[in-house]
């Protein structure tokens, strides 16, 4: 079975709640959070306790979403640029340190793993700011890739066309990572058309079912009633995920 770890906690309260449930029916195996003041502290306990049971719990370095308390945000296509200014390195190099500090103050400990939401810690200028956060003995960051050719084109039919650039920057991310020393997953599955909840109910389950055992699986489950939602995202493609990570259970 693969690796199961969904992104966006921290994003909505009734978000959280499901990755939480799902979680603790073993249909996840771990979650990065999107360090903000408002998360529920009781929400933060239990995820605590699934950690400590062996629940993989990282950070997901948000540079596009607003969030409360969290400052710093750009749009996406000025973080795509080859080259960053330094004003600008310095504001998203100062915005990891902050959200790293946050997630110690909150799990007392540095993250099990590093991910970013939407793979901006794979752009160009970002990578080298991402390989310079602290990382412990056994701590390693995503690298959204899929191992093999097929698993390549798998993932692009299930995701469109966004899917190239993605794996091209996390081809040349994957480089900077390990140049740093630092661990990375060898293969990745989850890329889905996220605005097309008709996709994701057609494509989920057979990235699930394709998925090796040292694949790492990125999903996005979640509440459509949720007033917190990203943009790109169609709420009912959250609704989707739950339910077939769910029915795994039933099944």
């Amino acid at each position: 079975m693969p690796l199961r770890i969904a992104d966006d906690f921290g994003l909505g309260r009734k978000h959280d709640r499901v990755i939480l449930s799902l979680m603790e029916a073993g249909r996840l195996d771990g979650t990065s959070v999107m360090v903000n003041e408002a998360i529920d502290p009781g929400d933060i306990a239990r995820l605590k306790a699934l950690r400590g049971a062996g629940a993989q719990v990282g950070l997901h370095l948000n540079l596009t979403q607003a969030l409360p308390g969290h400052a710093g945000v750009w749009p996406l296509s000025r973080l795509l640029r080859p080259w960053l200014s330094s004003r600008v390195r310095s504001s998203v190099a100062a915005s990891f340190a902050r959200q790293t500090d946050a997630f110690i103050a909150l799990f007392g400990s540095l993250p099990d793993y590093y991910d970013g939401h939407q793979h901006c810690h794979c752009f160009p200028g970002v990578a080298p700011l991402a390989a310079q956060l602290p990382f412990g003995p056994e701590s390693w960051i995503r690298v959204p890739l899929p191992e093999t050719w097929s698993g390549r084109w798998r993932n692009l039919r299930a995701g469109g066309a966004k899917g190239v650039l993605i794996m091209l920057l996390a081809a040349r991310a994957r480089s900077v990572f390990r140049r740093a020393g630092l661990e990375v997953n060898s293969d990745f599955s989850g890329f889905l058309r996220l605005d097309d909840p008709a996709s994701v109910r057609h494509w989920l389950p057979r990235l699930l079912a394709a998925a090796g055992t040292d694949c790492l699986m990125m999903v996005h489950p979640g509440d459509a009633a949720d007033e917190m939602q990203c943009t790109g995202h169609a709420p009912e493609s959250r609704d989707c995920e739950t339910r077939i990570l769910l029915q795994g259970a039933l099944n």
